[in-house]
Formats: structure tokens, sequence, C-alpha cells
């Protein structure tokens, strides 16, 4: 098994990754804790909980994202009904599917929704970004501030993803204390955050005063659903997902996150 302090697991057609050493700081050496729910700054079992409706926040998969080599989209419904998913957000790597794309590939689903959403390698970290129409110029290299306005010009939500993790491209990382306002929440739990790197994304988005939310960055299909994030309505589009995570009603969980011997 990875061990949190060896960072993200390695997947199939995935590049290799550093945590963080600013959120090294903040991550405590007390081992692994069992966990399943997140809402506000309290942690329970996963139990019977008011919030219902699991969405997977992050998921990227073969069309746009060359590291997702093995994750066809074709069969995320499938995958969803097999999981209890009642949605998934596509965040492809720097690029956003088409509404004509994403509405295909909803055509047959009945009480469940696939959305789109991207997430955009910026200098100073990874961004989901999930109610935007197009993403412009945000190109990979683009500041978290640039972003985070072009964001609130489309009222779209932003969640700062694996923010543990260092990547080549993130020439400026960004501490709690200099960090632009509108981030709407942080990935607190997913395939590359659990354990002791939860604790520390858990750190940051009580600094930021921002949510907690959960999705799987699965790269690979038995990976969806492992970290989803539930609410208490599905929403019908990207707009209300948006409005939905810029509200703060939620709660983060994962099916076995941390501590499982997952597949690399």
């Amino acid at each position: 098994m990875v061990t949190p302090t060896q960072g993200a697991m390695a997947l199939p057609g995935r590049r290799s990754k550093k945590i963080n050493p600013i959120v090294a700081k903040k991550i405590r050496s007390n081992g692994v804790k069992a966990f399943a729910v997140e809402r506000g700054n309290s942690m329970t079992r996963n139990s019977a909980s008011s919030m219902q409706w699991r969405v997977d926040l992050h998921v990227h998969t073969r069309r746009y994202s060359p590291c997702a080599e093995l994750l066809d989209p074709e069969q995320l419904p499938a995958v969803m009904a097999e999981r209890g998913l009642h949605g998934v957000v596509i965040t492809e790597h720097d690029h956003l599917w088409s509404s004509e794309e994403i509405a295909e590939l909803n055509q047959g689903l009945n009480g469940s929704r696939i959305f789109r959403g991207v997430e955009i390698s910026s200098r100073n970290g990874h961004f989901l970004v999930i109610g935007m129409d197009a993403i412009g110029d945000l190109k990979p290299g683009v500041s978290a501030e640039r972003i985070l306005r072009a964001a609130r010009d489309q009222n779209a939500a932003v969640i700062w993803a694996h923010p543990q993790l260092e990547y080549r491209q993130i020439v400026q990382p960004l501490e709690s204390n200099k960090f632009p306002d509108g981030l709407h929440a942080v990935e607190v739990v997913s395939t590359a955050t659990y354990g002791e790197q939860t604790e520390a994304a858990k750190a940051y988005a009580r600094d930021l005063k921002c949510g907690m939310v959960g999705g799987s960055d699965a790269h690979v299909l038995d990976h969806v659903g492992k970290a989803f994030t539930a609410f208490n309505h599905l929403p019908r589009d990207e707009k209300e997902l948006a409005a939905a995570l810029c509200s703060g009603c939620y709660q983060a969980g994962h099916n076995g996150l941390p501590g499982d011997r997952m597949k690399r």
C-alpha cells in the first residue's frame, strides 16, 4: 500500500508527482485515520445522511486526457449505476467538453447526470472549474487569480484540486494567507489525497474559510466514485451544480479511502 507520505497512487499512464513542500508542513505524523463523510469541520462515519445525491466531482477520460487512456467515457453510465453515483463531472486536463458532447453522453440516463467541467493547470496549482460555458484563454500556466476572475464572470465554482501535489507547471505555489479571493472549495479526499494529506487539505480549507469536497480524480474506471460529494438534491445542470458548490450545502465522502489496498 502507498503510504500518505509517498504521495499519490501510481496510475497507468499518469505522471508521478511530488508532495508540495508548503503543504507538507501541514501534514501531521499521526498515522492514517479512517473517515467517510466531511461536513464543515467535523467528520463522521458514512451512514444515514440528508445528503443522499452523490456526485464524483473529478473524473478524467481518454477522450481529452491522454493520461486516462483506460477510461472510456461511454462506460460511465453503467459504472455510475453499479456504484450508486447520481452524478459525475468530467474534468479533463485543460479541455472543456462541448455542451453537445455532454448531452449525447447523457442520452438515456434517468435519475442521474454527467456534467462537464475542467481541471486547469495553473502556475499556482490545479483547479477544477464547474459551470463555465467556455474556458477562453485559460491555458496551462495561467494564474489562479485569472481563473478565479473568469469563474466569477461566468458564475462558476472553483475547487483547489489535490493541493498537496507538486507539478512541474507549478512555479508559484500559494499559501493560504496569500491566496486570491474567490475560491469555493478545497478537494480534501480523492485517490491522490487521503490519510494525513486529507488532514493537510482540510487545514487549508479552514484557513481559506471555504468548503471541503470529494472527487475521485479517476483516470481508470476502478477509481470512479472512490470519492464524492453528496448534495441534498441532484443539480439539473452545471450552473445549478456550481450554485450548490457556492452555497456550501454538501458533504464530502468516500467509498473505501483511505487505508484500502487499492489497485495501482
